[in-house]
């Protein structure tokens, strides 16, 4: 699959925080990451976003403390997951092509 546009990324985050924990992706502009859910069920989402990106695209970002304490609002934790996949991804891109002119 090609890189995924920002559309489509935030689409799949908002359809598995339905999926998962029934949250209504309209929270997304509206209360702090922070204020939704528990910090467990908060890094069970981004689990869940990571593992559908790993399938789709081969590659995932990380979850870490920096992604569960966002103190701003969900399209805040959108668009950082966004930006950290994307580099993962053009990493990823990058060592494969290395890898395909070494051997």
């Amino acid at each position: 699959m090609d890189r995924p546009d920002f559309e489509w990324y935030r689409s799949l985050f908002l359809e598995c925080m339905l999926k998962l924990e029934g949250w209504d992706p309209s929270v997304c502009c509206g209360p702090k990451w922070l204020e939704l859910g528990t910090a467990e069920s908060r890094r069970r989402l981004l689990e869940t976003v990571g593992a559908e990106l790993k399938k789709s695209c081969g590659a995932a970002f990380e979850v870490n403390e920096r992604l569960l304490g966002v103190d701003g609002p969900v399209e805040s934790v959108i668009i950082q997951t966004f930006h950290e996949f994307n580099t993962i991804y053009l990493v990823e891109r990058i060592n494969k092509k290395i890898r395909s002119a070494q051997g």
